[in-house]
């Protein structure tokens, strides 16, 4: 009788009881893969609205939204998405490139540029991935490594199943 309240107390499991298990917590997807370019856009990033214009530098770990004219070179470790109103004269090194107005100068060191339909763009590329929509203008040059300077890609070393049908 004891040892039937202490298992109440305590919890302990009875001999002849079925135990329910846990589910496992479902996975949590890192903030790093993120489906589209624009999800990559943080509370922290900086604007230049459309109905203005700068004249420097800007660096930083946060993302850089231009909407209106900037004359300068931007340093960022964040996105940088030049908007259809948005006119940049400078270069750009950025891992992430989103380009949807003017850009006189080049985009360095990206992991991944896009070049939407209404860009204009006068400038070198170099990146690891480059989608260009049609309608844009590009004048310049692209480089991207070669595939031998890719990572080895995962291959299946499990043999499939013999006797299956």
């Amino acid at each position: 009788m004891i040892k039937k309240i202490k298992d109440k107390l305590l919890g302990t499991p009875k001999s002849g009881g079925h135990e329910i298990p846990a589910a496992p917590p479902a996975p949590q997807r890192p903030p790093e893969h993120r489906r589209r370019m624009e999800d990559r856009l943080g509370p922290d990033e900086s604007l230049i609205s459309a109905r203005s214009s700068f004249r420097g530098e800007i660096s930083g770990r946060a993302g850089v939204r231009i909407e209106g004219e900037f004359l300068g070179n931007i340093r960022s470790e964040g996105l940088v998405r030049l908007a259809e109103s948005g006119k940049v004269k400078g270069n750009i090194e950025s891992p992430y490139v989103i380009l949807e107005g003017e850009l006189e100068g080049d985009i360095r060191t990206a992991q991944h540029v896009e070049l939407r339909s209404r860009a204009k763009m006068r400038g070198n590329i170099k990146t690891a991935i480059l989608a260009i929509a049609d309608g844009c203008v590009f004048e310049g040059q692209i480089d991207m490594p070669s595939p031998e300077a890719q990572p080895l890609k995962f291959a299946e070393k499990r043999s499939p199943e013999s006797g299956s049908a």
